[in-house]
Formats: structure tokens, sequence, C-alpha cells
């Protein structure tokens, strides 16, 4: 069975970040696209247009020292939705991050994603490392 369009979108998303290409990871998202940010932390809220994520994801780079990794443990993909499970790592100001999320992405009528859902297994911890 061949890989499904947005399970391998979702492939070259994660690489594309991985490599730090953060203005090129754009070409993923809609131009309105919503990412929503769960939490109680200072990067909390939400981020609406593609310049507006940008902009959020190369702040937590830049506040992790470019050490957020994202290992994927599972894609299940169809033509609306993308959702991901993942490990997440990071350090930053000697904290350390290591949670399990599961993301869901609405995917828009052309193939591009439109808004963002994260819950990671430990909120406390997330809210505790950007903090």
């Amino acid at each position: 069975m061949s890989e499904s369009l947005q399970v391998q979108r979702t492939r070259e998303f994660l690489d594309t970040f991985a490599r730090g290409e953060l203005d090129a990871v754009g070409a993923f998202f809609s131009e309105d696209v919503v990412w929503h940010v769960a939490g109680k932390h200072p990067l909390s809220g939400d981020y609406v247009g593609r310049d507006a994520l940008i902009a959020y994801f190369k702040q937590a780079g830049a506040e992790s020292g470019g050490s957020l990794r994202l290992e994927p443990s599972g894609i299940l993909a169809n033509d609306a939705h993308v959702a991901l499970f993942l490990r997440v790592t990071g350090e930053r100001n000697g904290k350390t991050l290591d949670v399990e999320m599961a993301e869901v992405m609405t995917v828009g009528p052309d193939g591009l994603w439109t808004e963002f859902f994260a819950m990671p297994d430990d909120q406390a911890s997330v809210d505790e490392f950007w903090s």
C-alpha cells in the first residue's frame, strides 16, 4: 500500500523543520492558517496567518537555541486531516523538554494545512520549559 499524499507532505514538513529551513515550512500552510498553542506560558496563544506562524517557529527556535527536535512515532492522514504523534525534545536555559505530543492539522481543499491543535502528555512540563 502506498503512503498517502498527506503522510508524504508531513514527512517533508518534518524534514524541512529539522533542517532549520523555517521560511520554507510556510509552503505547507495556507496563507490564513491558525496555529493554536495550548498552555500557560509566554508562547501560548493563537498564531493567525503564515507570517505569524513562521515568526512563532523562529522565536521557539531562538529561545531553545535550535535544540527542538520532533521525532514522529506515527502519522495518520486522509484528504481532510493529519494526525501526528511525536516526541518533542529540547533544551532551554538549563531546562529540558521531553514530551509526547498528539497533533492534528486540518487540510484545506488545496492540500495546504489550515488549522493546528496539539496536546502534550504533560502540559505542565511544556509550560515550565517555555516560562
